[in-house]
């Protein structure tokens, strides 16, 4: 390169820079350079690129600075460091706020002149407040960008609604046309949010947003969502998000009832008057046309069958009535029982057609309160395993009224007992409960357990004027005992109860000491019945009133699986010798000769043949339990020692048997409830006539 070609160079250098140090300043420039050597052609790179200010044209074309639901056009002129227009630049414009531009992507290219031109509207057409609106402007690389603020106002919409038929059947629809516009402008809104309400009825869709030319569409139905017919005018509303609403009316006609149902699912079981249980209750029907429910209509009630003495509708009411159906189309009659026990069927025909009706059959009045004579115990077994703790009996009480009818289900039974450990309490389900009794201190010397439960209710009584209602000084506290099973009542029994008490010595009277339950007397004094050891009663605290409290009583044992042995006839189990071909022995659960052995125990005999005569020494039990019972009478405990106590007393016969044979007594007795005890005990003989 020569000096001259040198300083051309330098002297472009020069300019150059000269050139970029000041080549413009104003809003929207953002400058850079770029060099190349040689002398090559085509179109010359953009240095630098310049934004202009975003204008704002309305609809009509005039200027404006806010962005309305009719739409904005946004403008920006992008042009070169000398002022050129800078055609094809890529400008992409972005809101703050919801908006939606003429493209999807927001971005425009500039025409010839630079210009770049887009539409911009709110998402929302009820969308207002202040945003920025941004413009970006790109081309080879260069880019510059420029923003405004700007203000979205919502748009005053106005809805315009008609109907295909302004006429319907109950139940039936009509198809429901909008058109939203600008209430100013009368321009159609695209975009607008819509609800239809009415006072009665139900939507295809209730919530539409408007479309292409501001158009909506939706179904009425003349019924409710839960089923319910309209009728009458029903006028229809269609509200904007904002501005003035559209409506429209449509006349329903009257639906007709065409058939009723009892729709009360669950059987109906009142308790008489008095029976301490529910003293009401209540049955639906439901007034149909054409499958759906229909309000206020005239349903007749008639009582059809029932005790003299039960009423409907209101208290003390028998007559046929007349009431109308309600907002669901139900008709809810009230029932109301009184002393007398049966069944109850209630009619509900519709007014308007008689010989269309239905029937409630599955109500009945059955439950009384419990009554003494009705109180039974019952055990699964009831001599336990005294040796070990947790052998366990269930115990199981069953109650029901004077009609032999159970009790209402949650009728409290409690109990006691004189030792080991009960369940405090149960509540019945059909009449019955149970709780259980277990093995475990405290254990009573004599190995006898008494078992007191008690719950509330009546006495029973002989209803002298048959009217099912206890009346002091008419019905008697009596019952009558038919004591040759001849089906003709012999006897009248008093069967008046008062205070009562546990007992534990077991003599029929209070002992003080003993648990005793001391109830309110509330009538006149009265005798009462005799106190037994299933119905412990103390005298002189009856009174002459229904209610009591009931009690029943159960004895158990609790007993030692080493029996004690008591030898009899032809026995002697000290020396283990047999004097005769039979022999009789007692087995009991204790020394004290007062209990039998555990439950289930089994007793059996064999011989052994020791002699040469070839006879064949048997053994069998003649007489006597081969198994315990599981549930026994243990009788008092001064009797149960007796000999006349079948339940303890073995007879065994010998047959072919010779001096010298051996007969064993075994005495098996089973594990307990838990699992542990048990035990086999075996006592040989030896036969010596």
């Amino acid at each position: 390169m020569n000096k001259k070609q040198l300083t051309l160079k330098l002297s472009a250098i020069t300019v150059s820079i000269l050139l970029a140090s000041c080549g413009g300043g104003g809003d929207g420039y953002y400058g850079s350079s770029s060099s190349s050597s040689g002398s090559g052609t085509g179109t010359t790179p953009v240095a630098a690129v310049k934004i202009s200010d975003i204008s704002l044209t309305n609809s009509d074309g005039g200027a404006t600075s806010t962005i309305a639901a009719s739409g904005t056009n946004a403008s920006v002129t992008v042009t070169d460091a000398s002022g050129k227009p800078i055609k094809d630049a890529l400008v992409t414009f972005t809101s703050t706020g919801e908006a939606n531009f003429g493209t999807s992507n927001g971005a425009v290219l500039t025409n010839a002149n630079g210009i770049a031109t887009i539409s911009v509207t709110p998402v929302n057409s009820t969308d207002s407040g202040a945003y920025i609106l941004t413009a970006t402007a790109s081309a080879n690389e260069v880019s510059a960008t420029v923003s405004k603020n700007i203000t979205f106002t919502a748009a005053n919409i106005k809805v315009a609604l008609t109907g295909a038929d302004s006429s319907l059947t109950s139940g039936g629809s009509t198809l429901l046309t909008a058109v939203t516009t600008d209430l100013n402008t009368g321009k159609y809104q695209n975009g607008v949010v819509v609800t239809f309400s009415a006072e009665c009825g139900t939507f295809s869709n209730n919530n539409v947003t408007s479309s292409s030319q501001g158009n909506i569409s939706t179904t009425y139905y003349a019924i409710t969502s839960d089923g319910k017919l309209c009728s009458g005018e029903q006028k229809i509303i269609a509200t904007p998000t904002s501005g003035t609403a559209g409506s429209f009316t449509a006349n329903i006609a009257a639906a007709t009832a065409t058939s009723i149902a009892y729709t009360k699912t669950s059987d109906v079981v009142l308790g008489v008057k008095g029976s301490g249980t529910s003293s009401s209750g209540q049955i639906t029907f439901t007034v149909y046309s054409s499958g759906a429910v229909l309000a206020n209509q005239d349903v007749v009630l008639s009582l059809e069958k029932a005790p003299s003495d039960f009423s409907f509708v209101t208290s003390g009411n028998r007559a046929t009535t007349t009431v109308k159906s309600d907002s669901s189309g139900k008709v809810t009659v009230n029932l109301y029982p009184g002393y007398k026990s049966g069944p109850v069927e209630v009619k509900a025909a519709l007014a308007s057609d008689s010989n269309t009706y239905a029937l409630a059959k599955n109500v009945t009045v059955t439950t009384g309160r419990a009554t003494q004579n009705s109180f039974s115990l019952s055990a699964t077994k009831n001599s336990l395993h005294n040796d070990v703790d947790g052998d366990v009996a269930v115990i199981t009480a069953m109650l029901a009224d004077r009609l032999g009818n159970s009790v209402p289900d949650g009728t409290t039974i409690n109990f006691v007992a004189e030792g080991g450990k009960i369940d405090g309490y149960c509540t019945t389900l059909d009449g019955k409960c149970s709780v259980q009794l277990r093995t475990q201190n405290p254990r009573p010397a004599n190995g006898r357990i008494t078992v007191l439960a008690y719950a509330e209710g009546d006495k029973a009584y002989q209803d002298v004027d048959s009217d099912n209602v206890y009346t002091a000084g008419v019905d008697k506290l009596l019952t009558f005992t038919d004591t040759n099973n001849d089906n003709i009542d012999d006897t009248w029994i008093n069967s008046n109860v008062g205070d009562f008490f546990i007992d534990w010595d077991e003599n029929l009277t209070y002992t003080t000491g003993e648990y005793k339950y001391t109830r309110v007397i509330t009538g006149s004094s009265a005798i009462c019945a005799a106190s037994t050891i299933n119905q412990p009663n103390i005298s002189g605290t009856c009174d002459n009133d229904l209610a009591t409290t009931l009690r029943q009583q159960m004895l158990f044992s609790f007993a030692s699986s080493t029996p004690t042995v008591v030898s009899l006839n032809n026995v002697n189990f000290s020396t283990s010798e047999i004097t005769a071909n039979n022999f009789s022995f007692q087995l009991f659960g204790n020394s004290a000769k007062t209990v039998p052995l555990p439950s289930d125990s089994t007793i059996t005999v064999s011989a052994k043949d020791n002699t040469d005569n070839n006879l064949g020494c048997t053994a069998e039990i003649s007489s006597g339990s081969v198994t315990v019972p599981s549930v026994m009478n243990l009788l008092k405990p001064t009797t149960f020692p007796v000999t006349s106590n079948g339940l303890t007393i073995y007879g065994v016969k010998l047959s072919k048997c010779a001096s010298g044979d051996d007969v064993k007594v075994t005495v098996s007795v089973p594990a307990a409830t838990n699992g542990s005890g048990g035990t086999v005990t075996s006592y040989l003989l030896t036969y010596n006539p």
